[in-house]
């Protein structure tokens, strides 16, 4: 039976607040305060689970004895990633202090292993190693290349995987095995969104710069498909071409030369910062665009800020921090009364949704009875749809990749002016309206290439 998600599972914050999000630390093993004075929203997993998992025998990532789940955060805390990244992790501790602080999962408390990637593949390889005989899931993975590298590893231990990765790939199983569970739109259809909206605003010639990997490759595969579809020229070609460490000199140059109207980047943001000022510092007029990872609101701290309200739209899997729907109150209420001297960040939002999830994946697998790695697998394959409450859409699981695929996307544009009258980086989550100055231009939509595409294999596969 598929099992739909409501915001239960998010909401035990409101009753936590006071007692458990002011103490929440970011460390990488939560703490199990005691739970006699909290309480926690019937989710009507007591009967089912009851004590009979507590005869269980000890199995990789439960101990039943003390009726604790460990899983693993594998989170890129100091390479190209990480001003993103750094704050989904601090959201999901956030998230699991709280729940353990309420009683847990019908008594199941959530540890939490946190280690660094480094957006190394290397290094990702290593870390997941080390940790992948105590834990029962992992919650966080970051990286297209580097999840693509270590899921022969996931299949092999029946590791249930949360991408921090919007790889095409996830969304079958003929690839993944049904162990990597995505969350929000993939790389190739939001470029399909992306460049609907550059229809609308009359782009006609579109550059198109990224990283040689697996989520520049996607991007660009989808941005292709959308030139032809709409019928654009594509001016300039860099899939690939943007190579950390590397001059990025013929880049711009390329961009420069090519008059582009709208030039399209899949890559971080210090990068694409770097090739947006590179351009308009050599005269060029175009305006900017790109995938989600390749803006950061904390670019707003530097020189380029003006710059880029000026010539650049941001696309968005989820509502930005300060938006009032009831997911997002119940995180930003959570978040803020562990982290009080933090600023605002949207990575919080995506950390937050993360570990809602998980919340709901741990529960069917202990509802079940069954919290060995293949259960909790099953458990993930089971939900048809998670509901956040409005900080992102809907999220469906059932039928096939080309029916339950997230096809959403909305549209921001920076505002430094509306981010400086808040506080820019000054701001504290404490103050109560804080912003990561961004201004909605275009609700979560499905563009008209998105809608008809016919989702029936990876967009990239290299």
């Amino acid at each position: 039976m598929r099992t739909p998600l409501s915001l239960a599972s998010a909401s035990l914050a409101l009753a936590l607040l006071a007692s458990a999000c002011g103490g929440a630390s970011p460390s990488s093993t939560s703490t199990m305060p005691d739970a006699s004075t909290t309480s926690i929203p019937d989710e009507s997993t007591t009967s089912q689970a009851g004590g009979t998992l507590d005869s269980l025998p000890a199995r990789t990532g439960v101990d039943p004895q003390t009726k604790t789940l460990t899983i693993g955060l594998l989170a890129d805390q100091t390479g190209l990633f990480s001003p993103l990244i750094s704050d989904v992790v601090a959201a999901q501790t956030v998230y699991w202090d709280a729940l353990n602080a309420a009683g847990g999962i019908d008594g199941w408390t959530v540890e939490y292993l946190v280690q660094d990637t480094a957006s190394n593949t290397g290094q990702h390889l290593e870390k997941y190693d080390e940790i992948r005989d105590q834990i029962l899931a992992i919650s966080i993975s970051t990286g297209s290349n580097a999840n693509l590298a270590a899921l022969e590893l996931y299949k092999q231990d029946s590791m249930l995987v949360f991408p921090l990765s919007w790889y095409s790939g996830w969304a079958f199983p003929r690839l993944d095995g049904r162990v990597m569970l995505e969350q929000n739109t993939n790389y190739c259809i939001e470029a399909m969104n992306i460049l609907d909206f550059v229809n609308d605003m009359e782009g006609q010639r579109i550059a198109l710069a990224t990283f040689d990997d697996a989520y520049g490759q996607d991007a660009a595969a989808g941005v292709k498909q959308a030139i032809d579809f709409y019928g654009m020229d594509l001016v300039y070609d860099g899939t690939g071409a943007v190579v950390p460490g590397k001059d990025l000199t013929p880049v711009i140059q390329e961009i420069v030369n090519s008059a582009a109207d709208w030039t399209f980047l899949a890559t971080n943001p210090s990068l694409g910062a770097e090739i947006l000022a590179g351009a308009a510092r050599s005269g060029h007029k175009g305006m900017f665009t790109g995938s989600v990872p390749s803006y950061d609101f904390k670019l707003l701290d530097q020189p380029v800020s003006e710059l880029y309200g000026m010539v650049y739209y941001q696309s968005a899997y989820n509502v930005g921090w300060g938006e009032n729907t009831p997911g997002n109150n119940v995180m930003m209420t959570a978040v803020s009364g562990a982290f009080p001297d933090r600023r605002p960040s949207d990575g919080y939002i995506t950390g937050w949704n993360g570990a809602v999830l998980m919340h709901r994946v741990l529960q069917i697998a202990i509802e079940g009875e069954d919290l060995t790695r293949e259960g909790v697998v099953a458990a993930a394959n089971s939900i048809n749809e998670v509901d956040f409450g409005g900080s992102a859409p809907s999220q469906s699981y059932s039928g096939s990749p080309d029916e339950y695929v997230q096809r959403a996307l909305a549209i921001y544009k920076p505002d430094p002016g509306l981010y400086a009258a808040a506080g820019g980086s000054d701001q504290k989550l404490s103050q109560g309206d804080g912003t990561t100055g961004s201004i909605l231009v275009k609700s979560f939509f499905v563009g008209e290439m998105a809608e008809e595409y016919q989702f029936a294999r990876p967009c990239f596969e290299g």
